[in-house]
């Protein structure tokens, strides 16, 4: 009918532009943070950069000569004359060390790390690689779990694929579609075809999108192994221990520069009319909200920190096992979004007595019974070391009368994971 009017009301969340650009600087670890800010000071006349009273190199050294006396009678003999850089390649191979892995396992692991490429994958055919080394195809394998079980995920994928899976693998309520089209749809997500991945898979578009932006959270390089320079992991704070058993977080702000509004230019900005005024207000305005972002962030890492402390405070009192610990009970208690909390613990590193640890270490699925996967596979560990050949299924029946109910099979993976051989193989 003419004349006939509609109303349409439609509902839309809009972010503002300080925890948009808060949440962008959240997905940078310190080095990247440095470098985008640089680049911001180059750009805008409004900010001023303030160098650091030490680089962040001796930060890391810092870092881990204060650990080094806690760590080494767990590490190999090693007589160490000075400190020494952390690289991503020492620390892969400190976490490999403590993997519990047998002999050979440990001994093709570590030559399977030095033949990552320099984007952390392993390129070759596992059976072309098996060939060689004069190994079967299983321990070849086993291998490569281990190596898949380290930090950062993604380690040792040897595809795009598998790399984004193992990341899927590693969150805690993941919609199994995410795998599908990682599977299948990952050049139509390129591409923008939403139609045609709604039409191949029958999901809503609501569906798709959420799933889209999980997987854009995604890291498809999850390490840069690069030849020559000495790459740094640079923790995002260090959690010490003093004398009476307390524990303090600290932040290592002091050896990376920092930026403020330059004085000169917002006095010069008054004196202004005209075109070069709005120029200059613009300036200022984007410098102020670059500042608040950056501040938002340092806030939200700080309350990420306490809650990881907080909640495994036995690990770092020198407890072994890890406490269950899921992403969304997080950003409910910081009130944020779970994907920000996601943002805030990739790819990032805290130090610490134990050593250094991603900061997605800490964030365990729970189990059965309140006990995390971490203590699961411990569990796991020593009932197979106690009792030599046990099955699986004793094994999940001992569990279960220790309060942890899984099933055989997981057990199996549990096992798998951590390289340890079936019963028929163990002594």
């Amino acid at each position: 009918m003419e004349g006939r009017q509609h109303l349409q009301v439609d509902q839309s969340q809009h972010l503002s532009q300080t925890l948009q650009e808060t949440i962008h600087l959240l997905s940078f670890d310190l080095f990247e943070l440095n470098d985008y800010l640089t680049k911001a000071v180059q750009e805008n006349p409004a900010l001023e950069y303030v160098p650091a009273a030490r680089s962040p190199q001796d930060y890391a050294l810092q870092l881990r000569t204060r650990f080094r006396s806690s760590r080494a009678s767990a590490q190999e003999a090693h007589p160490i004359d000075a400190p020494q850089p952390v690289t991503m390649m020492e620390d892969l191979e400190e976490q490999l060390r403590f993997a519990g892995l047998d002999g050979n396992t440990y001994k093709v692991a570590h030559d399977m790390l030095w033949r990552l490429n320099s984007r952390g994958y392993f390129p070759q055919d596992l059976s072309d690689y098996a060939v060689e080394m004069n190994i079967t195809e299983s321990v070849a394998a086993r291998a490569l779990t281990a190596i898949q079980a380290l930090e950062p995920v993604g380690i040792g994928a040897r595809n795009v694929e598998e790399c984004l899976r193992l990341q899927l693998d590693a969150r805690q309520g993941v919609d199994p579609l995410c795998y599908d089209l990682i599977k299948v749809h990952l050049l139509d997500i390129g591409k923008g075809n939403l139609r045609q991945i709604a039409k191949e898979t029958g999901a809503t578009t609501s569906r798709i999108n959420a799933c889209i932006e999980t997987i854009r959270s995604l890291n498809p390089v999850p390490c840069v192994l690069s030849e020559g320079e000495t790459e740094f992991i640079i923790p995002e704070f260090s959690v010490v221990q003093d004398e009476s058993g307390e524990l303090s977080i600290q932040f290592g702000n002091d050896y990376f520069p920092s930026f403020r509004q330059d004085a000169n230019f917002r006095r010069l900005s008054e004196s202004l009319t005209g075109d070069e005024q709005e120029y200059a207000r613009k300036m200022l305005g984007e410098a102020d909200q670059l500042l608040r972002a950056v501040d938002m962030r340092q806030r939200t890492m700080e309350k990420v920190a306490r809650i990881i402390v907080r909640e495994q405070h036995a690990f770092f009192l020198g407890q072994y096992s890890l406490l269950p610990l899921r992403c969304d009970l997080v950003a409910s208690e910081i009130g944020v979004h779970e994907s920000t909390v996601y943002r805030a613990v990739q790819n990032k590193y805290l130090s610490c007595a134990k050593g250094t640890f991603a900061l997605s270490h800490f964030f365990q699925r729970e189990v059965s019974g309140g006990v995390s996967t971490e203590r699961t596979k411990e569990m796991i560990a020593e009932i197979c070391k106690e009792h030599g050949r046990i099955s699986d299924q004793k094994i999940a029946d001992m569990l279960a009368d220790r309060g942890v109910k899984i099933s055989r099979r997981t057990v199996q993976k549990y096992r798998s994971n951590m390289a340890i051989d079936s019963s028929f193989y163990r002594t």
